[in-house]
């Protein structure tokens, strides 16, 4: 193994550093993402409820 002389620095890659990140924030996105829409369907399932409840409260069913 050879000795570098004191002042050379070592030219470090930092491609796999990058793609590492990338892939971290990609992950992280989709986390999120998937968080997001979930919260959006469980909302969406309690309002259709709602709106079914609303709608036989104004509209007489007919059972007088």
């Amino acid at each position: 193994m050879t000795k570098e002389p004191a002042g050379f620095k070592r030219n470090r890659r930092i491609w796999p550093w990058l793609l590492v990140c990338i892939l971290v924030l990609i992950v992280v996105t989709g986390v999120y993402a998937y968080l997001e829409i979930t919260a959006m369907i469980e909302d969406l399932g309690r309002m259709w409820g709602d709106l079914v409840q609303l709608f036989w409260l104004i509209v007489p069913d007919g059972e007088k």
